[in-house]
């Protein structure tokens, strides 16, 4: 789609446009009671101000939306503006290869009928906000609205399906909306606007770790599950009961099994998960324990602040032991350190081993080891730091300075961010990144875990079922009704979704035919010629609040071309693994049978895909 006009337009909005709080202002908001293609219309009426002063495209429309986004602790001076675009794109004026949807045809909604329009809501990462201007920008190609640095990108067709496209947020480049504050502003604009189903591809990265299988591992669920979205549509033939085997057998591998040969010298991967056992007040047992306990140390770093030892933030153990047993236990320690030269640091390991006859208890061994630090000997005062070989933590005295009254912080050990952020990606590359995973013995172990890792990386498409929810409040005047269409001229017909109408309870078969028509007529281009002839009374609902009806009709024309979100070609798929559809991942075809499979299935490598290529089955009925 081509743009008028110069590529690139600065407009600004009169300083008399209400700003509104980015956090609340949809949450204040009550839902639109009708279905979205009107809950749209209305809200850009209300709520919005359309793009004037630039030349807008044919079949192209734009609004924006001022917000101010204020952080919890600051000053009002210090609200810095969120520009929200939203862009009408009408599909019968868009060239022929954006008609269909990828999305859509990835997700399981490829079926679905061309929606009339789409509605791309948009939040930019180059807004110029030094004075609180907006900075529109007007583009010559649609590529530049889909740009991969918007801090949001969410499109809904107008049949109440859509698609999360992109979310970033510090990580990937904000200046100050997190992922948090950007999913929950779309999740609250999705529920006024009455949006049915939204997708999202879970594929985000952290720190060169992919987020979905790390907070899988450490949560049980993905991150985008904090605001309902659930397993949608798994690739290379998952199922939701496949993904939940693997997450089970690869978080609830035991750490135990990575020390079981205890007469060969520890490796770098025991001596870091032993490093965190030991800063942990509670058992490390199983590799979600690990990857919990060192999130969750990154968590309290990041909110507190680097004022405490990890092992005083990590919970808080009751202590079971009186004043005399800590004390003589922390002076046997400090006894063994004394008659070491002040040069020498002394591993937690060696301290243990020289300590625990005269202690008695291991645990209270344990303890006292974890908080030892600080403590002082003959004006000398325990410091303690990480081993960079060993990760073992050591421990030695030094002089406490003059006039201190407590040990210095900087003495008292607590691992660098960075020094975790190194750890945890070391751990993750050991256990849990199916290509550089080794660490679990025998090799039947570690083909399991890999394959339990793969399986977790496959599950990208997420759901969430706005349209499950019953936030609606209808008055006594209004009747909500589900029609369904059948066309009576059908030939293979696209699977089309009901319509939700919301009619005045007065309404009349006839009402209820004629909105049916409209409605099907206004959200798919496929059906802009239908006209609705019969209406069949369906069963109620089981909530009793709304009856399902059947229209009955004709369409006088229909164009091929929107018949389908996936489009109009055919193809088969029979993939070794399973699926008999697109998914999204490389296939290849059978250039003897026409049938598409997986290049992963096929045991090709994506680097290396021949120009012509023969199935298995095909080879094998060839040599017959």
């Amino acid at each position: 789609m081509e743009l008028n006009g110069p590529s690139r337009k600065r407009i600004k909005l009169e300083s008399t446009q209400d700003s509104c709080n980015f956090s609340t202002f949809f949450r204040s908001l009550q839902p639109y009671i009708g279905s979205f293609r009107i809950n749209v219309e209305q809200f850009l009426s209300q709520h919005a101000v359309a793009v004037t002063g630039g030349s807008n495209s044919r079949g192209l429309k734009m609004w924006c939306k001022r917000f101010f986004f204020q952080k919890s602790g600051r000053g009002m001076s210090d609200r810095p503006v969120v520009m929200l675009e939203i862009l009408e794109e009408d599909v019968q004026f868009v060239p022929e290869n954006r008609i269909h949807c990828r999305n859509c045809a990835v997700v399981g909604w490829g079926r679905h009928p061309v929606s009339a329009k789409r509605y791309h809501f948009l939040i930019q990462n180059n807004q110029d906000q030094s004075n609180r201007q907006l900075v529109l920008t007007y583009v010559e190609k649609p590529e530049c609205w889909e740009d991969s640095d918007h801090l949001l990108h969410g499109v809904v067709h107008s049949n109440g399906f859509g698609h999360l496209v992109r979310i970033n947020g510090i990580q990937g480049g904000s200046r100050f909306l997190t992922g948090s504050d950007l999913m929950g502003f779309w999740d609250c604009l999705c529920k006024v606007l009455g949006v049915r189903k939204v997708s999202v591809m879970d594929v985000s990265k952290k720190h060169e770790m992919e987020y979905r299988l790390l907070h899988a591992i450490i949560y049980g669920h993905p991150w985008y599950s904090k605001w309902d979205y659930i397993f949608g549509k798994g690739s290379f033939g998952l199922t939701f009961n496949i993904y939940k085997n693997a997450l089970r057998k690869l978080s609830t591998e035991p750490l135990s099994l990575l020390f079981s040969n205890v007469r060969s010298p520890q490796s770098n991967l025991q001596n870091t998960i032993a490093s965190y056992q030991f800063l942990s007040d509670k058992n490390l047992d199983t590799v979600r324990d690990l990857f919990r306990f060192i999130s969750d140390i990154l968590g309290r770093q990041r909110q507190e602040g680097k004022t405490k030892s990890f092992a005083q933030k990590h919970g808080s153990v009751k202590c079971l032991w009186s004043d005399d047993e800590l004390r003589n236990s922390f002076d046997r320690m400090l006894q063994v350190l004394h008659a070491v030269s002040e040069e020498k640091w002394v591993s937690w390991k060696i301290l243990k081993g020289a300590t625990s006859r005269s202690i008695g208890s291991p645990k209270l061994v344990d303890y006292c080891l974890k908080h030892l630090a600080g403590k002082r000997k003959d004006g000398k005062t325990v410091v303690a730091r990480p081993n960079e070989e060993s990760h073992f933590i050591e421990y030695r005295l030094e002089a406490v300075q003059k006039d201190s009254h407590s040990a210095p912080e900087a003495q008292k050990y607590q691992p660098s961010r960075e020094q975790i952020l190194s750890d945890l990606l070391y751990l993750y590359k050991e256990l849990l990144n199916p290509q550089t995973m080794h660490a679990y013995k025998p090799e039947s172990r570690l083909q399991a875990a890999r394959h339990a890792a793969i399986r977790l990386l496959d599950s990208k498409h997420l759901i969430k079922h706005y349209d499950q929810a019953h936030d609606i409040i209808l008055t006594d005047s209004y009747v909500r009704r589900t029609c369904y269409i059948q066309v009576d001229d059908a030939d293979e017909d696209p699977v089309c979704p009901p319509e939700i109408l919301t009619l005045p309870i007065s309404a009349t078969g006839e009402d209820i035919k004629n909105e049916a028509s409209k409605a099907f007529k206004e959200t798919y281009l496929f059906y802009g010629k239908f006209e609705a002839e019969d209406l069949v009374e369906l069963e109620e609902t089981n909530s009793g609040s709304r009856k399902d009806v059947l229209i009955r009709g004709r369409c006088k024309e229909k164009i091929a071309k929107y018949k389908m979100e996936r489009g109009i070609e055919k193809w088969t798929v029979n993939c070794a693994c399973g699926e008999i559809d697109d998914d999204g991942e490389m296939m290849i075809i059978c250039d003897v049978c026409h049938v598409w499979r997986h290049i992963r299935c096929s045991q090709i490598d994506e680097m290396f895909v021949p120009k012509k290529y023969v199935c298995s089955l095909c080879l094998s009925a060839t040599r017959k």
